[in-house]
């Protein structure tokens, strides 16, 4: 915990450094740029909620998105990638890259033509090495980016903030700023993206309406443990069956298996592509799990509830035109909106200081101490309304 609150302090310190370093004004005229390279190095989670601003540029400029192979079978799927390397760092990593370049140069390689009129850091400072590397490889003419600290020096438009640390708005939100300050553009995202053409039949699962549980991410503190989302299940109020998935590995269920009481359950065991999962959730009444990259994707086609510990509900949770209107029992708050097609969306959290924590997380973590009552409660509302839907 004071490892996490020191960074954010130094974090808060280089923000503000890079506020007064920042290029308040676009260097170049936005008419003329055509080509684009947009980072997106990270996870699976990133890729997923910036979709739709992806979507959008390459509907107007020739795009290309700079993708990891951790990421690339994904984002190749929708748009014109280039692998530029193999996985994300990890935290502890990204903190040495930028340590270790505080003294970075602008030094460009002369002899290098621009490939690309601009380069759109969707990053910030996460993966500083890979923005360093394009600025000194000379692949862009102009280089756009959130606030970066002291490398805000090293752009052509600096977004005033930092998106994903201490902010308050959506990450979409965000975005669109950004767009708004590089190039000028007022963008709208839709809500939600009709996936049904990337959705694969699994031969193995065919059942339909039924609610689809992803018991993962205790260990990244970003939801309940195994044992909580059995005793919440045992509470619930449903006839049809619950279908209960894991990470690769299913290094959950048997903990799970411990404390369910319920005999109406099917353990998701098999092996399934992402897009074969996507068809299973689609075929659900509902999906509910933690905050993570499969849960930001398997909750697009149906109605979804996410539990969110460690990370910022208001940047990360799904997407809506629509506000989320929030309701709290004790410390338990619950947002809720509906999206412009009609689905539920829902997030649950704890009001808790300390968020983010970087996934640092503490002894006995209280941004996921979920109340089984309340959270089964609010559960049980969620279904009956389902089905007095139909």
């Amino acid at each position: 915990m004071f490892q996490a609150f020191i960074i954010k302090i130094l974090a808060e310190i280089n923000i503000w450094i890079g506020f007064l370093l920042r290029k308040r004004h676009i260097l170049y005229n936005p008419a003329e740029i055509k080509t684009i390279l947009i980072k997106r190095t990270d996870r699976i989670g990133d890729a997923v909620i910036s979709l739709p601003l992806l979507l959008e540029l390459s509907k107007r400029f020739k795009a290309t998105v700079l993708t990891s192979r951790y990421n690339d079978f994904f984002l190749k799927e929708f748009l014109e990638t280039k692998i530029f390397t193999e996985k994300p760092l990890s935290f502890t990593q990204s903190i040495k890259i930028i340590i270790n370049s505080f003294f970075a140069s602008r030094e460009n390689e002369k002899n290098n033509i621009p490939r690309y009129d601009l380069f759109l850091d969707l990053n910030g400072l996460r993966e500083l090495d890979i923005f360093l590397k394009i600025k000194r490889a000379n692949l862009c003419k102009y280089y756009a980016s959130f606030n970066m600290g002291i490398w805000s020096r090293l752009l052509d438009y600096t977004h005033p903030r930092y998106p994903a640390l201490f902010a308050k708005k959506h990450i979409l939100d965000s975005y669109k700023e950004l767009i708004k300050g590089a190039l000028d553009i007022d963008m709208n995202f839709p809500d939600f993206i009709d996936l049904s053409d990337k959705i694969k039949k699994s031969d193995s699962f065919s059942k339909k309406d039924f609610i689809l549980i992803n018991i993962s991410g205790i260990e990244k503190f970003r939801g309940p443990s195994p044992k909580v989302y059995a005793e919440i299940i045992n509470k619930i109020s449903f006839a049809g069956e619950f279908v209960i998935m894991d990470e690769l590995g299913r290094p959950h269920f048997e903990e799970f298996k411990k404390y369910i009481k319920r005999s109406n359950i099917i353990y998701l065991d098999g092996e399934f592509s992402l897009w074969e999962l996507l068809h299973i959730a689609s075929n659900s009444r509902l999906y509910i799990g933690s905050d993570s990259g499969i849960s930001h994707l398997l909750q697009i086609p149906t109605n979804a509830i996410l539990f969110f510990g460690n990370p910022a509900q208001e940047v990360w949770r799904p997407y809506s035109r629509n506000p989320y209107k929030n309701k709290s029992e004790r410390d338990i708050i619950i947002a809720e909106t509906k999206t412009s097609n009609n689905l539920i969306k829902k997030v649950i959290y704890n009001k808790v200081w300390c968020r983010p924590c970087f996934d640092f997380g503490c002894q006995e973590p209280r941004c996921l101490s979920f109340s089984r009552n309340i959270v089964a409660g609010e559960l049980n509302s969620t279904i009956k309304g389902l089905f007095q839907i139909d």
